[in-house]
């Protein structure tokens, strides 16, 4: 879900100036995040500038530059950090689930909660990033980027799902696992673009569970 570089056609819009790889420079750039975002939720997209940024993290202008050429990347930035944590905590979460011995008599539902609150909170704004950024990176999304994340998603329940072998669970096939995924993150995309009020009501993840267990539970959960 990147955005687009338009202020410095001559630079891809995918690189920053410059690659964070010591400590002081990785805690400059995460200051910078933490400030646009506050500025996003405050103000909107309208009222967030580079200036506003690096005067509310604290640095000059010319910090600023050094790491993103302009709004535009380092938003771009945000959001390819963003994604980068749901897929992170998306990986703990099945590890966690694979590895309990519980976990074949678990009630699915559980379980694919769990995952669906990821989901949820990552590609619709919750824990992992926040909402007026996640609906910011969605309106500038790159859509091959936007697919690239969607695939990961599903492979990884595809092994999540095989290596499990929940007696509960239909096999999946590719034609299922990619109506899930789709239908899942398309609906979350389609919220926070909305500003759906249905994202601060547990009546979306019980829809999408109710979706999900009917295209892989055999049969009804009591």
């Amino acid at each position: 879900m990147p955005a687009r570089q338009t202020e410095k056609p001559s630079r891809s819009p995918e690189t920053p100036r410059r690659q964070p790889t010591q400590a002081r420079a990785q805690q400059t750039i995460q200051t910078l995040f933490k400030a646009a975002a506050q500025i996003l939720d405050r103000e909107g997209e309208g009222g967030l500038t580079t200036n506003k940024v690096a005067a509310a993290a604290g640095f000059s202008i010319g910090t600023l530059y050094q790491y993103f050429p302009g709004k535009e990347a380092l938003v771009q930035a945000m959001a390819v950090r963003g994604r980068e944590m749901v897929l992170d905590e998306l990986e703990r979460c099945l590890c966690e689930i694979e590895l309990d011995p519980a976990t074949p008599q678990a009630d699915p539902a559980v379980f694919i909660g769990r995952i669906l609150r990821i989901l949820i909170a990552g590609f619709a704004g919750g824990r992992t990033w926040t909402r007026s950024l996640v609906r910011l990176a969605w309106a500038q999304e790159e859509p091959q980027e936007t697919a690239g994340a969607v695939r990961q998603v599903s492979e990884r329940l595809a092994l999540f799902f095989e290596r499990i072998a929940h007696p509960a669970l239909r096999p999946l096939g590719s034609a299922q696992l990619f109506v899930l995924t789709r239908s899942v993150i398309g609906t979350l995309r389609s919220a926070s673009l909305e500003k759906s009020p249905l994202l601060q009501s547990p009546a979306l993840e019980q829809a999408l569970l109710e979706l999900a267990q009917a295209l892989i539970v055999r049969t009804a959960v009591r």
